[in-house]
């Protein structure tokens, strides 16, 4: 944890013993009442998410209670949105920590035509039980901005919600690929992109064609299979990269 996260709500209350952040401030950073740390408080894409520093102010055996001082606005996210096919959830919350680390804008899950069915019945997508992974990535990043999550029950319905994308469209598949990511440039005037990946089977022929339809260009990652979670990190790596970010 490289930045205490703290809810809006949570400055000045006390947070119990058993949270996960007041046992890595006493038991891994070793802090007593009184000492402070970089901190920051939990926001999205356009709303505030100010950096500063908390003092605790009580520690426990009941818990601990943190004051903030803001000092600056955090940096905005990324312009990148990911369209992704619902993974299953135990993989769904690394990839949207790890998503989270790397500043995305914002990530729309969508089911698709090979996808788990069964995945959309998950509590994680029920109930859009995304906060936890999201805080974690955001912690690790040292950034409390979180990207905005949302969910689509199909492709047609994701696209249509994405209608107004301004910048480039990028969809992942190796059968109708123009070349790979790493090769990928970004046209004049794009300035953020829309990056496509399929559930863990991929796309459907139909599929494809509704993203060709939509303005996507599709490209691949090379001759490996990757599991969905990888394939996430190493294509928003590059097109991130593609864009001056990393």
């Amino acid at each position: 944890m490289n930045l205490l996260v703290l809810e809006p709500d949570e400055v000045g209350e006390r947070l119990p013993r058993s949270d996960r952040r007041v046992e890595h401030v006493r038991k891994i950073l070793r802090k007593k009442a009184g000492d402070t740390l970089a901190a920051g408080i939990a926001g999205g894409p356009v709303s505030p998410a100010p950096l500063g520093t908390a003092t605790l102010e009580e520690l426990d055996e009941k818990g601990a209670r943190f004051s903030f001082a803001p000092e600056r606005e955090a940096p905005p996210l990324r312009p990148l949105v990911l369209l992704l096919g619902l993974p299953r959830p135990i993989q769904a919350k690394r990839i949207l920590k790890d998503l989270s680390s790397l500043g995305l804008a914002r990530i729309l899950l969508c089911g698709t035509e090979l996808g788990e069915k069964s995945y959309a019945d998950s509590d994680l997508y029920l109930k859009g039980d995304f906060r936890r992974p999201l805080l974690e990535g955001a912690e690790q990043a040292g950034s409390p901005r979180l990207p905005e999550v949302g969910t689509n029950p199909s492709l047609k319905a994701a696209l249509r919600e994405l209608s107004g994308f301004p910048g480039a469209r990028i969809a992942l598949d190796p059968y109708r690929s123009a070349g790979p990511l790493g090769a990928w440039l970004p046209g004049d005037g794009d300035d953020s992109a829309l990056l496509a990946i399929g559930s863990e089977r991929g796309w459907t022929a139909r599929e494809l064609d509704e993203l060709e339809g939509a303005r996507f260009e599709c490209r691949d990652l090379g001759d490996r299979i990757l599991k969905t979670e990888t394939a996430a990190v190493a294509a928003a790596s590059l097109v991130l990269s593609r864009l001056g970010y990393l």
